[in-house]
């Protein structure tokens, strides 16, 4: 192999070699701008709780959430990305009786999410963590189970 030849497929190699590189971590970054794909078994009113990144390129992390009315009750699903139950429950309204009727749950996934994770106003069960559930027309869900602890949460917000 000639000299020149050999300088041309080193400078070139020097160059391609940090290109790929650096499209390789724009893509991972641009992969991770796109919510998931929903699972057959998501509902389609359920919303996308995007968990906090991890500063590294990749698929987005996070929950699906969704909440039904039926049998006079509101009930919450949440499940990972793949369409996995870990928490399926009673919810309740903050400060009403009876349940929210259905063309009202829909959820406001931001403050959701927000309450889930920035906040930590979420409840540890034995499977996942559960947030309390922000809805669109400014009501809140809490889990039945954790009610009182969610009351808590809530009022403490209010007075700050």
């Amino acid at each position: 192999m000639k000299r020149s030849t050999l300088i041309v497929v080193i400078v070139s190699a020097i160059t391609a070699i940090p290109l790929l590189l650096i499209l390789v971590v724009m893509g991972g970054y641009w992969w991770g701008n796109f919510g998931p794909s929903r699972p057959m078994s998501v509902p389609r009113t359920a919303v996308f709780l995007r968990a906090p990144a991890t500063g590294a390129p990749g698929p987005p992390r996070g929950e699906w959430l969704a909440c039904w009315e039926g049998s006079g009750a509101n009930r919450c699903r949440l499940t990972t990305k793949d369409g996995t139950t870990k928490y399926e429950a009673v919810f309740v309204p903050y400060g009403r009786t009876g349940p929210v009727p259905a063309n009202q749950l829909m959820i406001d996934a931001t403050k959701t999410t927000k309450s889930k994770y920035a906040d930590g106003d979420g409840f540890w069960t034995t499977s996942a963590l559960v947030p309390l559930v922000y809805l669109k027309n400014g009501e809140v869900l809490i889990p039945a189970d954790f009610y009182n602890k969610g009351v808590l949460i809530l009022n403490r917000k209010r007075v700050k």
